[in-house]
């Protein structure tokens, strides 16, 4: 693999051959964090965009915070039914 690598404000940008990308996209995050000297606390975020009428594949690398630990408590909550039958006629 020889990509072009280009880092601007935490988001590294690659361009590969999709076969490239195949085996790329199988790295853990640890893999990720070691390849492109990211911090412990980085959670490695990868997009993509192929364009197949030259072979090539668009990839960025993103540093998205913590990787370690649940998420925090206060998540999203169970959703209420508040809905009424709104039946036709008594």
């Amino acid at each position: 693999m020889n990509p072009v690598a280009l880092l601007l404000l935490g988001v590294t940008a690659l361009s590969m051959t999709v076969a490239e990308f195949v085996e790329f996209q199988k790295l853990s995050a640890d893999e990720l964090r070691a390849r492109f000297g990211l911090s412990a606390g980085c959670d490695p975020a990868v997009t993509a965009v192929a364009d197949s009428a030259v072979n090539r594949v668009a990839v960025a690398v993103e540093c998205r915070g913590a990787a370690a630990g649940p998420p925090a408590t206060g998540g999203p909550r169970p959703r209420q039914d508040r809905s009424t039958s709104g039946g036709r006629g008594s």
